[in-house]
């Protein structure tokens, strides 16, 4: 190795001793060379003037900053040349068309004005001859820049001195301070909530790892939260300070709690749109419950389906009443209009108006049926072929043999279930004797039963509701009114 094959470099406060080494590698002919640096550390020599720093803070209200490299200081390093800066770790030149206020002057950089692109490492490269050697030495220095240093405290921005909060006893509640800071160069903010009790205190403090955005340019927000777990009647008379200090001065603002009261307008306005929701209800309700026959007529009105189809079935409604020929004791004998008041019930009335107006198809015996025959055998036949069996209710009838076909209907409607219904019409009061069969008894307490008050001579708004029963039992049949429009009648579900 050759002494000018040396080369020596200082960095930072150490020497570097490179080797320049040629040798010959296996395969290579001996035009080919490679180089080898052996890199050796040494302590650097002491300096007789403080080594310059290596870390500088700017603000921009400043002008006319000096940015100097920290090693030209020592003893040893009088005779410089070459002294080159750069900027950050990519080596870029300092100076550059748009930053005409930073020149260089006997190797010290010169900032007329300061700004937050100063930011940044500034390398300062340069030579110096040290016992006949030749030495790179590079230095470098950080420089940091930040607004000027507030002049004012700390600002409290929430909650705001003597702010009132709501609480409710038993439950949580958080209380949060928030301040802002401004600029410094050293920030090292204070930050409290004081718990102040009638006989003791309580203090939660934070600093810099309440704020946000902390940097060396700009203002800082910082943030202080205490949790009341359940609010206490101590909780109510304490007070609550938030305090806030930098290096300027302090900031205080005080918080108290109240118990939370109920609304009363809100109230009010609460209990009257809940009454009226009830009435509403009500009404409603006492409608739909007086009126839902009627109901249930309209809406079928417009979905109806004509249920008479394809059930074979002859007739739409059985018709049993007590005939003119039905005996009865001396003791219940009526007078004469009234003794046949049933039967034109049965054979005029019914007919007029389930026939003609609502197009029901009705097996009155004595009209439909031919005299002769096993009577009892035919009466069972009629009914299984009949949707409906309708009986006309009275003292007369249910002392009479009549009283048979509705035993048979019972019986009937209990084989084919569903497809026989009875409608049961309380054309006039009666006792029920003790010879009625138990069947039949039973069926007269729980079938429903449809009462006539009406005038057969007259037409009354008691018989249209009459009437509109009837059709709530009957089963569901398209019918044509005078030709014009179609209605349909319905069955009880």
């Amino acid at each position: 190795m050759k002494e000018d094959d040396q080369h020596y470099v200082l960095h930072d406060g150490f020497y570097f001793v490179l080797d320049k080494l040629q040798y010959f590698d296996r395969g290579y002919s001996v035009d080919n060379d490679c180089i080898k640096l052996a890199v050796f550390v040494q302590s650097k020599d002491n300096c007789i003037l403080p080594y310059g720093s290596s870390s500088l803070y700017f603000t921009t209200d400043k002008t006319k900053e000096l940015i100097s490299c920290p090693s030209q200081g020592c003893q040893q390093m009088k005779n410089i040349s070459n002294v080159t800066w750069y900027k950050s770790d990519e080596f870029a030149s300092v100076t550059s068309p748009e930053r005409y206020s930073l020149t260089i002057i006997n190797n010290v950089i010169q900032l007329e004005k300061i700004y937050k692109e100063d930011v940044g490492v500034y390398t300062c490269d340069f030579d110096v001859y040290i016992n006949s050697s030749k030495w790179i030495v590079r230095a470098t220095t950080k420089i940091e820049v930040g607004l000027p240093d507030t002049e004012k405290p700390p600002e409290i921005l929430g909650p705001s001195n003597g702010t009132i909060l709501t609480a409710e006893i038993g439950k949580p509640l958080n209380l949060t301070c928030r301040i802002r800071f401004g600029p410094e160069s050293c920030f090292n903010p204070v930050i409290k909530w004081k718990s102040m009790y009638p006989n003791y205190e309580k203090e939660h403090s934070g600093g810099k790892e309440l704020c946000s955005n902390i940097t060396v340019i700009g203002e800082k927000e910082c943030f202080l939260t205490i949790t009341l777990d359940k609010v206490t009647e101590n909780d109510i008379v304490a007070k609550f300070c938030c305090y806030a200090e930098n290096a300027v001065g302090n900031v205080t603002t005080v918080v108290t709690l109240s118990l939370k009261q109920i609304d009363i307008v809100f109230l009010t306005y609460i209990l009257c749109g809940a009454v009226l929701l009830l009435t509403i209800l009500l009404i409603g309700s006492g409608m739909i419950y007086l009126y839902w026959i009627e109901i249930v007529l309209l809406y079928r009105n417009y979905i109806s389906k004509d249920e008479t189809i394809g059930d074979d079935k002859d007739f739409d409604a059985f018709i049993s009443y007590a005939s003119q020929g039905s005996e009865l004791d001396m003791e219940t004998m009526e007078s004469y209009s009234d003794k046949y008041d049933e039967e034109r019930f049965a054979i005029q009335l019914l007919p007029d108006v389930l026939e003609d107006k609502y197009n029901y198809k009705l097996c009155i015996l004595e009209r439909d049926i031919l005299p002769g025959g096993a009577y009892v055998e035919d009466i069972a036949k009629i009914i299984k072929r009949s949707r409906r069996a309708i009986f006309i209710l009275s003292e007369k009838y249910i002392r009479s043999p009549k009283v048979f076909e509705l035993q048979a209907a019972i019986t009937c409607s209990l084989e084919e279930q569903e497809a026989l219904k009875l409608i049961l019409i309380k054309f006039k009061p009666f006792k029920e004797p003790e010879f009625l069969p138990n069947v039949v008894r039973k069926a007269l307490s729980t079938l429903p039963m449809v009462t006539w008050k009406g005038d057969l001579d007259s037409k009354t708004s008691q018989n249209l509701k009459f009437w509109n029963r009837i059709r709530y039992y009957m089963p569901v049949k398209k019918v044509q009114i005078s030709g014009k429009r179609s209605l349909s009648v319905f069955k009880h579900k």
